[in-house]
């Protein structure tokens, strides 16, 4: 697979990340400081919305698994979805402030998770339709990730400032504009492999009985989901940490963009990290990095930015490491079931990859929410020193102890390279 190929792939990732980015993490913060709606609504919001979001996921993959079209069996989603979604982030972020505005929040919010959902399945799932080679997995999926990174760095840089200038709506209005033409270029130039065999079409029940024989793929699932939910905790709390811990909501940028860089070279390093260590220690390395900055920045404190900046940028590294390992692991665990079961089904895969991701967006974004509003936080005034340790605890050995937790399904993750070498020989 060429470079060029690699690239092409990656920009539909970068432009559904701008998108996703943006809505992860200032959508909490708009609905708290803007429309004026309480952090309990919110985390309630955010919990009901991505958990119903996230049951559409197994049938995206179903329609996935049972799509052939001229353009192959991923492609078209790529065309028809990404106008959609631009559309609806336009919308969610054109909710007026008012007594409607929680009933509004909910449908469009809703609506945006679906169309999401319809663009990211079938994106994901195209991967493994590019390559059957694990280690070229591994460089392939690097690219779009580390591209996401390089949109999530681009959003946290550019949004507080252009709010200030442009409204919420209008930010959503070109970042929707950019994200359906990168993700448009990646309908045109990136094609399935000639020789890929699809998989054939499976009812929900036979579905939930070949996700339950393969397990590497479960235990991969709980770590990922454990992982994002330390991650898209950090992805939120900042604006709020920032405001008022440090009473500097102009430096979010800088610190989340620290994060983001940081998380890209950790990207950059997984293929070394991978080869060195191999993907499953590679990944525990990560998580060990992760949990013991958190523990850090919880024991220096919040008088001070900087030692923060230091503890989030190392973080950053061992996040990045992981991220891009766990998801290159994920797409071995496609021939791990076609061996088990003699069944091959992309769409199960990344359809679950996707419904964990919801789930654990819909925790990940609800539980810091939850313990804000648990904290005593109100919504533009100055915070009791309660709240103010509650957000620093929030911020730090929350998502660290949530690693810890992450770590453990890899214990018994066994579906190393080796063995999915072998696994590949045999179903040749």
């Amino acid at each position: 697979m060429t470079w060029r190929t690699k690239l092409a792939y990656g920009w539909g990732s970068l432009g559904n990340n701008i998108v996703y980015g943006f809505v992860a993490t200032y959508l909490a913060l708009f609905y708290t400081d803007e429309l004026g709606i309480t952090a309990a609504a919110a985390s309630v919001l955010f919990l009901v919305v991505r958990v119903v979001d996230a049951l559409f996921d197994p049938i995206m993959g179903m329609l996935v698994d049972r799509t052939s079209s001229r353009w192959g069996r991923f492609r078209p989603y790529l065309l028809v979805a990404p106008p959609v979604l631009g559309l609806l982030t336009i919308l969610i972020f054109s909710v007026p402030p008012g007594p409607a505005a929680l009933v509004l929040a909910y449908v469009t919010y809703l609506f945006w998770g679906l169309s999401f959902t319809a663009m990211d399945v079938p994106y994901w799932s195209m991967s493994a339709a590019l390559t059957l080679d694990a280690r070229e997995r591994t460089s392939l999926v690097m690219v779009p990730r580390t591209l996401a990174s390089v949109g999530f760095i681009g959003v946290n840089l550019v949004t507080l400032p252009l709010v200030g200038l442009m409204s919420w709506r209008n930010v959503a209005i070109l970042y929707a504009v950019i994200a359906v033409a990168l993700t448009w270029v990646t309908f045109g130039k990136v094609r399935e492999r000639a020789d890929y065999v699809p998989s054939p079409h499976y009812g929900p029940v036979e579905m939930l009985r070949l996700f339950r024989q393969n397990g590497p793929l479960q235990l991969l699932l709980v770590a990922m989901l454990l992982t994002e939910v330390a991650f898209t905790i950090r992805s939120i709390i900042p604006a709020y940490y920032l405001r008022y811990n440090f009473g500097a909501e102009n430096l979010v940028p800088l610190f989340v963009g620290v994060f983001a860089i940081t998380t890209i070279a950790g990207s950059l390093l997984s293929p070394w990290a991978a080869a060195m260590w191999g993907k499953r220690r590679a990944a525990l390395g990560g998580i060990a990095v992760t949990t013991v900055t958190s523990v850090g920045g919880w024991i220096t404190g919040y008088d001070s930015l900087t030692p923060m900046l230091v503890w989030i940028a190392i973080t950053g590294l061992g996040y990045g490491i992981t991220n891009i390992t766990l998801l290159s692991m994920l797409a071995d665990t496609v021939e791990f079931g076609q061996w088990k079961t003699g069944r091959r089904t992309e769409g199960l895969v990344f359809s679950t990859n996707i419904f964990k991701t919801k789930v654990a967006s819909a925790i990940g974004a609800s539980l810091p929410l939850a313990l804000l509003a648990a904290f005593g936080y109100r919504a533009g005034q100055t915070q009791d020193l309660g709240t103010l340790n509650g957000l620093h605890a929030t911020m730090t050995i929350v998502p660290g102890l949530i690693g810890v937790l992450a770590a453990l399904p890899l214990v018994w993750y066994h579906l190393d390279e080796r063995r999915h070498a072998e696994l590949v020989r045999e179903l040749a």
